[in-house]
């Protein structure tokens, strides 16, 4: 994979987590999921992370012309909890920055711990509802 490709994934993970919590709905549930789990300060920039990772296992799909389809994609990819396959479709060569994050949520992945395979869990389903919060949106109507 170029870089421009994993530079557009990172623009996109960059701009899911920074627009979607404008939606009133989507921020209020948010804000009440990440009180009742108690997230620590780290859990939104690892989320982000997620939804990077998914976006790049995704963006060599069949439907992934353009970054714009591939949300709906990476979301689909989290909901389907394949982590193994979802992390062996990353590109071979990525930069340092991102390679260590996603060496660091491969090995959370893993659930080498309950507290880490719980802490996964969480990970990829907010991610996945950042990634397609139109289902949040509408569960809450």
């Amino acid at each position: 994979m170029t870089a421009g490709p994993i530079a557009a994934g990172q623009q996109l993970a960059s701009e899911v987590m920074r627009t979607r919590p404008a939606d009133s709905t989507f921020a209020r549930r948010l804000r009440r999921r990440l009180q009742a789990w108690e997230a620590d300060d780290q859990f939104l920039a690892q989320v982000e992370s997620v939804v990077l990772i998914a976006l790049l296992a995704t963006s060599r799909g069949p439907d992934a012309d353009t970054p714009q389809t591939w949300c709906a994609a990476a979301a689909a990819a989290l909901r389907q909890h394949q982590d193994a396959q979802l992390f062996a479709a990353l590109p071979a060569s990525l930069p340092d920055a991102v390679q260590l994050r996603v060496d660091q949520l491969r090995l959370l992945s893993t659930g080498l711990t309950p507290r880490s395979g719980h802490r996964w869990l969480r990970l990829a389903d907010t991610a996945g509802e950042f990634l397609q919060p139109a289902a949040l949106i509408q569960e809450e109507e």
